[in-house]
């Protein structure tokens, strides 16, 4: 029983890419893998984003390289230069988590017609299986990406290039919305209407970007990575991959002696970005709701 579907609509456009750049020197080894595994079926996902994200770098003028240097002898998935500045990329998707996947449940409705519906509750017994369990293993997986066998993983230390990850958030929280994804990247206190800031175990959760939060490649992150963006497709006609992803820039690589200079550097970092659709949601600013920081107190 799973949310994590894969749509009609999904296939017909990873098809139609996969026609329209089968001769782009990026995509050969993308098709290579979806073909050995299987071709159009659900647990190449992985290899669908790929697609996705490269072929509309390519509809923007962006000729990317595919599976370029890493930390050590690891590979990111995507580099290129934009606007004169070089970006190194890694994409990943959230599968679903074990609590979720128990959290759903399969039933016939009076009329006799089957359903499945899934609960995540903060009286849940298992708590885990609640909106502040999703959201914690979200940070620690986003984290983990940037940390193998107690070493940096993929990422170098910044140089003269951007790094970013892009996260498919289609399973966590069916996508969720923007009060989730300030949780998961910046915590709870920076989420500005209380009313939706949750809370573990009566504390506020701290997101990937904030210096308490000490998962395994927590640091790693906050020192090498720039951008995290959360992708958020909700239908696949009309190509529009930029404008589903919501972007947050790491305070910690932006130095300004005010929040509005840190502000400043992110935006002007950001602005090289080639999708010009995804949006930049903190613009670096390290600023709290202060007023509701105290609330939540």
């Amino acid at each position: 029983m799973s949310f994590d579907v894969f749509s009609g609509d999904e296939a017909d456009l990873v098809q139609k890419i996969i026609k329209e750049r089968a001769d782009d020197a990026w995509a050969k080894p993308v098709i290579a893998a979806i073909n050995r595994n299987g071709g159009l079926v659900g647990t190449n996902k992985d290899q669908f984003l790929e697609r996705r994200f490269g072929h509309a770098l390519r509809k923007v003028g962006i000729d990317p390289k595919y599976e370029i240097a890493g930390e050590g002898d690891t590979t990111l998935d995507f580099g290129f230069e934009s606007a004169g500045k070089g970006w190194s990329v890694e994409l990943m998707r959230l599968s679903e988590t074990k609590a979720a996947r128990e959290a759903t449940k399969a039933g016939v409705d009076k009329d006799g017609i089957p359903f499945t519906k899934r609960i995540l509750s903060s009286d849940a017994e298992d708590k885990k299986q609640s909106i502040e369990g999703e959201t914690l293993k979200a940070i620690e997986r986003i984290c983990g990406k940037c940390e193998l066998d107690g070493r940096p993983y993929k990422f170098p230390v910044p140089a003269d290039r951007y790094h970013a990850i892009l996260v498919d958030m289609r399973t966590y929280l069916h996508g969720g919305d923007l009060a989730d994804r300030v949780h998961v990247a910046l915590g709870t206190n920076y989420v500005t209407e209380p009313l939706l800031r949750v809370y573990w175990q009566g504390k506020p959760i701290t997101g990937f970007f904030h210096e308490e939060t000490n998962s395994k490649g927590a640091t790693n992150l906050r020192d090498r990575v720039h951008f995290v963006g959360f992708v958020n497709e909700r239908s696949y006609g009309q190509e529009s991959f930029g404008g589903a992803i919501q972007f947050f820039a790491n305070p910690k690589l932006f130095v300004g002696e005010t929040p509005e200079q840190k502000a400043a550097l992110a935006r002007a970092a950001f602005a090289s970005w080639p999708l010009k659709e995804s949006r930049l949601m903190n613009a670096g600013s390290e600023e709290k709701d202060e007023e509701g920081a105290e609330k939540a107190k």
